[in-house]
């Protein structure tokens, strides 16, 4: 953030009287909304701006959002300006709440690597802030003066912002742009090493074909030897017998012809179980490269910071990490309040319609074999955007070619199944997705 562009913000935000709103939105992005504008400050660092956007909206009840809330949604401004040679940001205002008056400021410290959303009241004494900085020439801490930034002489070329709208507009798309780039790179890369563990994984394993056609020839061996043991002598290890066929088939025993027979048999069960395994082990493994194959698709056209990060989150919760058995088909995405539940085959589809709420909405492509899609809601009323985002997920983890679909939802009330995971329903509604 430029500390020329800074100022002139200043002081074009000096015409508005009032902030009517401000909240955070994502970890280090604010929304405020004056009269007939809306802006977002974002303090990413090293990216930070001021610009106009809409943005999908994380919710946060930290501390730090309540006292935001508290003491500057709907509150008057008294003054806006930009510290002296510094890229700081400080509003400073006033409310009146019940019997009290409050006096306020906050700065939007948009300084490179250390940007800082600080809340203090009118004698500096810090109230909260979005980061606490203990280890440094300059601490951050609740209860103590705020001391101010170091100024430092600041080199730029003159910039003059004629046109704020048109400022604000290509800011955000210079700004996004650049954020969606670098999360995006982040974000394929950590997928595409999970699809290499895979393929690394399941070129390891052995040839299911093989060892069934292994199985099948000790099976035959041990019939042979079964069929012919009342003519063989128990200290007999090598020797010829016909097969059922005519053939000569050769023995080398180091047991008796009963218990050659025997561990033969055992052996054909063995390396018949180890192929339905393998077969089994593979499918999974085909299965979850599918899904990351199609989540690295919706990495690639995605143009939201926020869905990213709901794609590919930069922690995984407990819950994702303790995977039971029975869902382990099932991929969970967390919006906002809201947990988001698709189903990756038909036994996880099947789990879901078993073990989700009747107050929770299901989602499913329209007259089309898809996923199942399940928004946990807690009865809570669902927003557009969370219903919009898992109708995309159900398409884009189905088999579907690109083209434009519709989405069934409805309650899970309403969804009656017929058989595993084949279902009728009523009293729905649909959303259009696009698949790119």
């Amino acid at each position: 953030m430029k500390y020329q562009v800074l100022i002139q913000i200043a002081n074009y935000l000096k015409a508005y009287k009032k902030l009517y709103s401000i909240k955070r939105i994502d970890d280090n992005v604010f929304k405020l909304e004056f009269n007939k504008l809306c802006l977002i400050f974002d303090l990413s660092r090293f990216k930070s701006a001021i610009y106009e956007a809409k943005l999908l909206e994380k919710k946060y009840n930290a501390p730090f959002d309540f006292m935001l809330q508290k003491y500057f949604s709907g509150a008057e401004i008294l003054d806006i300006k930009v510290l002296e040679n510094n890229r700081v940001l400080c509003f400073h205002t006033q409310i009146q709440k019940a019997y009290k008056n409050f006096t306020n400021k906050i700065y939007f410290e948009f300084t490179g690597k250390n940007t800082n959303a600080i809340i203090t009241d009118e004698n500096d004494i810090i109230i909260e802030a979005l980061r606490h900085i203990e280890k440094s020439y300059r601490s951050v801490k609740i209860g103590q003066k705020l001391e101010p930034l170091k100024p430092f002489k600041i080199e730029e070329k003159a910039f003059e912002i004629k046109d704020f709208k048109a400022y604000f507009t290509l800011a955000f798309k210079e700004q996004n742009q650049l954020k969606i780039n670098a999360l995006k790179e982040s974000k394929s890369k950590q997928v595409l090493k999970k699809i290499t563990n895979l393929k690394e994984h399941l070129s390891k394993l052995d040839d299911e074909n093989t060892l069934e056609k292994q199985a099948r020839n000790y099976e035959y061996k041990a019939q042979v030897l079964n069929a012919n043991l009342y003519h063989l002598k128990d200290y007999e290890r090598h020797f010829s017998l016909k097969d059922f066929e005519g053939k000569e088939l050769f023995f080398e025993l180091e047991n008796t012809p009963k218990m050659e027979a025997q561990r033969l048999f055992k052996l054909s069960k063995k390396l018949k179980q180890k192929a339905k395994n393998i077969f089994i082990e593979k499918n999974s493994l085909l299965e979850k490269i599918s899904f990351y194959d199609n989540l690295l698709t919706l990495i690639t056209h995605s143009n939201s910071s926020v869905e990213l990060e709901i794609l590919v989150p930069k922690k995984q919760t407990n819950t994702e990490k303790k995977v039971k058995k029975s869902d382990e088909g099932v991929a969970s995405f967390y919006f906002n309040e809201c947990k988001i539940l698709i189903g990756k085959n038909e036994k996880a589809n099947e789990f879901l319609l078993h073990n989700t709420k009747k107050d929770d909405m299901w989602l499913h492509v329209q007259n089309l074999p898809s996923s199942h899609a399940f928004i946990i809601s807690n009865k809570q009323k669902l927003s557009e955007e969370v219903l919009q985002f898992a109708a995309k997920l159900c398409v884009n983890f189905s088999k579907l070619n690109s083209g434009a679909y519709l989405v069934d939802y409805t309650q899970r009330k309403f969804v009656k199944i017929k058989q595993k995971a084949f279902v009728n329903y009523t009293n729905f509604k649909s959303l259009s997705v696009l698949k790119e």
